[in-house]
């Protein structure tokens, strides 16, 4: 590559990242298997054939059923990059801009939807290890919230083709700052080969369709993008899931970004329960009840009472029909425009006294009328 070519190839790939459009499911295998042989070949070894999955769970299943290597010293024959779980950290540049790079080129391809969709997938697999209690919990009332992939050496194993392909788009900017800042003696010792055959190929393999893989001793496990719906940058489909796989039967239904129940999305909101909402622990959960629902029909039906009012705030009482009626914060998140609602001690009687007790501070805040 000419070293005038850098912030040209950089600009490309970026510009490559942001037009693929995640609600098109389309595979190019044959693209994509031309790509892999490409960096096998960058490895020294010879291409595998390639497994597609139907969708997370079923790639999580083979990946875990082959034996993946997520251990570098498990696949000796790989003599650069031994395995997908480890070759990402030999390639962390700490000047040249690589970093800052790195993060525009993933954010120009979505990349804060796809890791959605990755904790999502982490919270849907049930390890014999984990007990079923927990993944329940993580499955409905901690619904959105990351789970961890160590919990499972399939996925810590995973090799990304996006992240992969962003890397490409940081070393063209670390090697352009390293072209201006260097003698042409260093430059020329330059190891452009090495990024360009390694990386380079994850650009077409990503845009082909091919998303997460994982490398076994005898063939290439490969997931596919996702279909995923978008609302600007936020993963969201009002009247149907947000997420799933062209081929398999995953699904997940996701409203302005946040995981919800199956129900929340399809059902009409004339025929939601507004108890719904007094049942679900997630907050955003919660939120998202609220705005499907409408806060007047809520405050209606649960036979709201106001007792304090304080600019976008109220403590209104609420009716729950077992016989208790309980305080609640009804307040406006200023940054999306929405009302949610927020149990409070039954002792609070005024706005500020469960603001108070909402922040854990004997401090009633000041609050703008």
């Amino acid at each position: 590559m000419e070293e005038k070519d850098f912030q040209k190839r950089q600009r490309e790939i970026v510009r490559r990242l942001s037009s693929v459009d995640l609600s098109d499911g389309t595979i190019d295998e044959a693209v994509v298997a031309g790509a892999l042989e490409e960096f096998f070949n960058a490895c020294d070894c010879p291409a595998l054939p390639i497994t597609w999955a139907r969708d997370a769970r079923h790639a999580h299943e083979l990946a875990a059923r082959r034996n993946t290597n997520s251990d570098a010293n498990s696949a000796p024959r790989y003599s650069k990059f031994p395995s997908t779980s480890t070759f990402g950290d030999l390639f962390h540049r700490d000047r040249g801009g690589w970093d800052d790079a790195l993060e525009e080129a993933k954010a120009a391809g979505h990349g804060g939807a796809l890791e959605l969709v990755k904790r999502l997938m982490y919270g849907h697999v049930v390890l014999p290890s984990v007990p079923w209690g927990l993944y329940w919990g993580r499955m409905t009332g901690e619904r959105g919230s990351a789970n961890s992939p160590q919990h499972s050496p399939a996925w810590q194993a995973a090799g990304d083709a996006f992240e992969y392909a962003a890397r490409a788009a940081a070393e063209c900017a670390w090697a352009h700052d390293y072209d201006e800042n260097f003698t042409e003696i260093e430059y020329s010792n330059f190891p452009i080969e090495d990024f360009e055959e390694t990386w380079f190929p994850f650009v077409d393999a990503y845009e082909a369709g091919l998303w997460l893989f994982w490398l076994t001793e005898s063939e290439v496990i490969a997931l596919s993008r996702p279909i995923v719906q978008l609302n600007g940058q936020q993963v969201h489909a009002e009247r149907g899931p947000a997420v799933r796989w062209p081929s398999g039967e995953e699904e997940y239904f996701v409203l302005n970004g946040v995981h919800v129940p199956r129900e929340i999305v399809e059902m009409p909101s004339s025929d939601l329960d507004p108890h719904l909402m007094l049942r679900e622990r997630n907050a955003e959960v919660r939120r998202e009840i609220v705005r499907k629902i409408g806060i007047e029909r809520i405050c209606s039906e649960l036979n709201a009472e106001c007792l304090d009012r304080r600019g976008d705030y109220e403590l209104i009482l609420l009716d729950l029909q077992d016989g208790f009626v309980r305080p609640f914060l009804k307040m406006k998140n200023p940054s999306i425009g929405v009302y949610h609602i927020e149990g409070v001690s039954p002792e609070c009687r005024t706005v500020a006294e469960a603001l108070a007790w909402r922040n854990q501070t004997d401090v009633p805040p000041s609050v703008l009328t």
